[in-house]
């Protein structure tokens, strides 16, 4: 049986919450990308590892600063400053 390693599947949780939180969809950023929007989904769902050169492209089209970001992204520290000011 195929097994999903842990890192795997929070690269994969971070890349479509990130795409998510941009408001695009699945068809946009496999077509910026260059791939199929089943590859996509792919990595989204864990089921294949995304290559580094993928994780560059991304934060690319992401708009984010590198790759690690979306490796490192932490959902949970989008709401900590917002706690603050309720």
């Amino acid at each position: 049986m195929y097994k999903r390693s842990e890192e795997r599947m929070r690269i994969a949780s971070n890349i479509r919450l990130i795409r998510e939180l941009r408001n695009y969809n699945q068809r946009y950023v496999a077509s910026e990308l260059g791939i199929g929007r089943s590859t996509l989904s792919t990595w989204e769902n864990g089921v294949s590892e995304v290559k580094i050169e993928s994780l560059i492209r991304l934060a690319e089209i992401f708009a984010l600063d590198n790759y690690r970001q979306i490796i490192d992204f932490d959902p949970n520290a989008l709401f900590k400053n917002q706690s603050k000011k309720d």
